[in-house]
């Protein structure tokens, strides 16, 4: 009984630091909404959205498209 659970402690020591952990990336923006002004026809407008990371691990943007 007691071999056995060494074995145990042992393989659950080796599984759980082989693990990955959970940590992700999380973007969150900082003003989420924006209210573009009326312009007149041919105009255009430009507007900066700030976004951070509040996940563990470095935080890759790689595609972006327009809704």
């Amino acid at each position: 009984m007691r071999k056995l659970s060494i074995i145990l402690i042992v393989f659950l020591t080796i599984v759980l630091n082989v693990m990955p952990c959970a940590a992700v990336s999380k973007a969150v923006p900082v003003d989420p909404i924006f209210e573009f002004s009326s312009l007149p026809e041919g105009e255009n407008i430009v507007h900066e959205f700030v976004v951070r990371n509040a996940g563990d691990t470095p935080l890759n943007i790689t595609d972006v498209l327009p809704p």
